[in-house]
Parts: structure tokens; C-alpha cells; sequence
């Protein structure tokens, strides 16, 4: 049984991604699919609009957590729920995106979860509920597919690690 207990950062990660260079999948659990963006490109978000609403629509009135890294020598953080309306992050205590570089933010229901490092934000989610975000974006003109290939056009290097993602 899945413990519906909040994980601390290293925990979500370790959960719902795969980073390891060549990894024929990028998420920990078994059907999965997303997106590979370039997070600086977004902001303190680390994603395009577009995506952020779908998510929100997609995720409806589940529970939220985000979750950071704590500095040199510190505790990790607890993981802090949120709602979904992304521009009350700046009112979370102890706000994990203020201070650290990484953080994921997942469903209470682990079926959607997003990692934002410095450089590049992965979103991820079970095939039906990416197949539901797809259908949002697509009323926008895009998919999860084609908003990755948009930020990583001639990825060379990258292109098994986004085929992992998008599959």
C-alpha cells in the first residue's frame, strides 16, 4: 500500500523520477508520459503558462504539496500543501521556491508531479491524466509533446532523455 504521507524532496523525487543518464523512462512509475521544459525561460513558475492552467484544470480540487532543498548543513524541509492557484505560492510559509534552486510539487493522489531544477522543469503524469492535459492544451494549440520540442528544438544530447519524457 502507497503511503499517502507528504514527502520531503529527496523522497518526491526519487519517487516519481528516473535521472539516470540513459534510463529508457524518466518517471519512477510505470505509465507515465510529460513534458521537458526549459525552466528559465518561465520564470519563478518554471512553466509555461499554458501548462501551469492545464495542470490546475487536469488536477482539479486535489491536494498539493511542494517541497525543496534546505542549505548546507540543514534539515530538509517539510513539504507545504498549497493550493493549485499558482500565484498563492508567494503567501506558503516558508515558500520552498524562494530558497531553493529544486523543488517538486506533486498530487496528493501521486498522479501528477513536476520537477523544477535550475535548468530544465520535467512534468509528468499517469498516461490518462496526461492524455486529459494534452486535450487542455490542445483547445491552445499545443501539447506536451510539441511545448518540449518547442524549448528543445536541436537537442542532440538530450534526445533520449526527452523521448524518456514524452514517449
Amino acid at each position: 500500500m502507497t503511503s499517502t504521507a507528504p514527502m520531503r524532496a529527496i523522497e518526491a523525487r526519487r519517487t516519481f523520477f528516473v535521472e539516470d543518464e540513459g534510463a529508457d523512462d524518466a518517471f519512477a512509475m510505470p505509465g507515465w508520459r510529460g513534458a521537458m521544459l526549459y525552466s528559465a525561460a518561465y520564470g519563478w513558475h518554471g512553466l509555461p503558462p499554458v501548462l501551469r492552467d492545464a495542470l490546475r484544470r487536469v488536477g482539479g480540487e486535489v491536494g498539493w504539496w511542494i517541497c525543496g532543498y534546505a542549505g548546507a548543513d540543514a534539515p530538509e524541509p517539510d513539504a507545504r500543501p498549497f493550493s493549485f492557484d499558482w500565484e498563492s505560492w508567494l503567501d506558503i510559509p516558508d515558500w520552498p521556491a524562494s530558497y531553493s534552486p529544486e523543488w517538486v510539487i506533486y498530487s496528493t493522489s501521486r498522479t501528477i508531479a513536476v520537477l523544477v531544477e535550475h535548468d530544465c522543469s520535467i512534468v509528468g503524469a499517469t498516461n490518462a491524466l496526461a492524455d486529459e492535459i494534452d486535450l487542455v492544451l490542445q483547445s491552445s494549440g499545443t501539447t506536451m509533446r510539441q511545448l518540449t520540442l518547442d524549448d528543445f528544438p536541436d537537442a542532440d544530447r538530450l534526445r533520449p532523455f526527452i523521448k524518456a519524457v514524452t514517449k
